[in-house]
């Protein structure tokens, strides 16, 4: 796993920490299609596994703010009790795909601090960033198969999760500004000093050094153009598509080599780029 992918998955999925039996049963749901294995892994915080959240809505995002990402309020229970029906108990932690997602990279990593011989639950909290691309930003699907093992016997379980952007914009202040000044707003990049470059990304004129000012490495576009995420340069450069001027992806050496401040996580791009779409606000 590359840093900056590391860094992903560490931020894509919250408070994910091994604890007891938590609520489950009864409120868990199981995936599985076998009785007899249904109880090696199941689902709390869920109704379903498919389930489908709006960016901000708090009765199904843990966090309640327009900030890119929906936390769905699902923790994973292993060797739920209750079931006569199931009596296994594994041997080993259940296996989370695909391997590549950081969202099943850390959810994988919480289920590997519990003991996968007992009833336990990671702690609710699980991140999946709204999708964000030049067009805009849209449906975040994370599809994940989560499969426990007992002998022989197997218990596959496939969730979907679905964030919704949200209409409304992410706040400027809270939200966007607090991302730059962490990522971007460093010595030698765009944080004010001398040395730096332009423009500077931190403090109360942020958003004036960003809206319809000019981009000098492609004079036909504006740094952030309101309501424009493909004629917005910044968007461009955050999202690594369509960099004219054949510069590097921002922040400069991710994801391969990140800077002091790391690199965008997804939800952090998508949150941006939400901005940018509904006007860059100043909120």
């Amino acid at each position: 796993m590359t840093p900056g992918r590391a860094l992903v998955a560490g931020i894509v999925v919250l408070s994910l920490v091994g604890r007891t039996r938590a609520q489950c049963p009864p409120d868990c749901i199981g995936g599985g299609k076998a009785p007899a294995t249904d109880c090696l892994v199941e689902f709390g915080g869920l109704t379903t596994t498919d389930e489908a959240c709006t960016d901000g809505n708090d009765s199904c995002d843990t966090d309640g703010v327009v900030n890119g990402r929906c936390t769905f309020p699902m923790s994973v229970c292993l060797n739920v009790a209750g079931d006569p029906a199931c009596t296994a108990h594994m041997s080993a932690p259940p296996v989370v795909t695909p391997a590549k997602s950081p969202v099943a990279q850390a959810l994988g990593g919480a289920l590997a601090a519990l003991d996968p011989s007992q009833p336990g639950c990671t702690a609710p909290g699980v991140a999946v960033p709204v999708g964000a691309a030049l067009k805009g930003v849209g449906d975040g699907v994370q599809r994940l198969a989560i499969t426990g093992r007992a002998g022989r016997k197997k218990d596959r379980n496939r969730l979907r999760l679905t964030c919704r952007a949200s209409p409304s914009s992410p706040s400027l202040s809270t939200v966007i500004r607090p991302i730059f000044e962490t990522r971007c707003a460093l010595p030698a990049c765009h944080a004010g000093t001398a040395g730096s470059a332009g423009p500077t990304l931190m403090g109360a004129g942020l958003r004036d050094a960003l809206v319809d000012a000019p981009s000098l490495n492609v004079p036909s576009l504006v740094l952030v153009r309101p309501g424009s995420v493909a004629q917005s340069y910044l968007a461009r450069k955050i999202l690594g598509r369509r960099i004219s001027d054949h510069t590097p992806r921002m922040p400069q050496g991710c994801p391969q080599v990140p800077p002091a401040g790391g690199c965008l996580t997804a939800d952090e791009i998508a949150a941006i780029v939400a901005w940018i779409q509904t006007g860059a606000p100043d909120n």
